[in-house]
């Protein structure tokens, strides 16, 4: 029986390919009509590099073998990830245009260049993956692309227990707490985007002189605010891991950015489908899930998963022994939060 089924894996075809299509398409048109927008090449190189990092992942996905296939979400996870850290983060993809400027690409990051009125960055980011983006690819950032993510899918308890209901509440607490930093910061002590802000110049005449200039990367406060939220999010997300047991509790407890990704997440257009006239109830794919969602209550209900805890990792389908899952593309007439508690 497992020959055959791996045999029958092995004959793809192009509909096998439709997300990592659609995924190229949108980011590659993206690139193009920021570039042309905004008459900045800057834009095209940026979006281009995750689009192409998300679609090597979301290509190799559907070739590797039912064993290998969570290394295709890996890639694509290490090279997105990597790129906002380094790239972005620490400013290293500037490098390019003659200059190093760090860009916090954290929550309080985005908070910061938006109450600036700039829409660049951090905005542009947030709106088109976290924000906008969700209305499309559902929380597939969390999935695909997450850098935190990239690091805590890593440790050893990918088995989640159940989640804890009453700890749900902290990611909101820290949404509202880490915006009311920055509002503080920003119209009260009038420490804004212009006193962190700055670019370390490699040519003498490449950069705008507006921007405060410093003779290396760790003078610039931006770096620090990056690299200092990063230390928190990693060290919090390990330690929450190791107590919980459960790789993705980060997630499900303390990120801040699902404030924005559940909104959209609901109502996506793509999302987890299955037959409930040949699922078997075997529930691999609510044990599979590390967001603990009851894969099984929505086939059996004849719905699409339309929980926004949805991360589009794809785990489920990867273990139904039927091949019974699928993603799909359309507006839900209904929707439900089927979701597995621990007990």
């Amino acid at each position: 029986m497992n020959e055959k089924l791996d045999k029958k894996e092995k004959k793809l075809s192009l509909k096998d390919f439709k997300i990592f299509i659609i995924m190229i398409l949108t980011f590659y048109t993206v690139a193009i009509v920021l570039w042309l927008a905004l008459d900045t090449i800057f834009y095209l190189v940026n979006f281009m590099i995750i689009g192409t990092s998300v679609g090597l992942g979301m290509g190799l996905w559907p070739v590797f073998s039912k064993k290998k296939k969570h290394k295709a979400r890996q890639l694509s996870q290490l090279l997105v990830g990597a790129y906002m850290f380094f790239g972005l983060g620490c400013g290293l993809i500037y490098i390019l245009f003659g200059y190093i400027q760090p860009e916090n690409m954290q929550f309080e990051g985005f908070w910061f260049w938006l109450f600036s009125g700039a829409f660049a960055a951090a905005v542009i980011h947030y709106f088109i993956a976290k924000i906008l983006g969700s209305f499309l690819f559902n929380r597939g950032w969390c999935g695909w692309a997450c850098w935190t993510a990239a690091v805590l899918d890593y440790l050893p308890w990918k088995k989640s227990p159940g989640r804890i209901k009453k700890l749900g509440v902290l990611r909101y607490i820290h949404f509202i707490i880490s915006s009311l930093v920055v509002i503080i910061l920003v119209f009260f002590i009038t420490y804004t985007l212009d006193t962190i802000l700055g670019v370390v110049d490699l040519t003498g005449t490449a950069v705008d002189a507006s921007v405060k200039h410093y003779n290396s990367i760790i003078e610039i406060p931006e770096f620090w605010w990056f690299i200092i939220g990063n230390i928190i999010y990693f060290l919090s997300g390990i330690v929450l891991a190791a107590v919980l047991k459960d790789n993705r509790a980060f997630c499900k407890y303390l990120c801040p950015i699902t404030g924005f990704l559940k909104v959209g997440g609901k109502f996506s257009i793509m999302k987890i489908e299955g037959d409930p006239e040949t699922c078997t109830e075997c529930g691999a794919c609510t044990r599979a899930c590390p967001m603990d969602i009851d894969v099984s209550q929505y086939v059996k209900n004849g719905m699409r998963v339309t929980s926004s805890e949805c991360i589009l990792c794809m785990n489920c389908i990867n273990v139904c022994p039927v091949k019974n899952l699928k993603i799909t593309t359309k507006v839900d007439k209904k929707y439900a939060k089927f979701i597995k508690y621990k007990e």
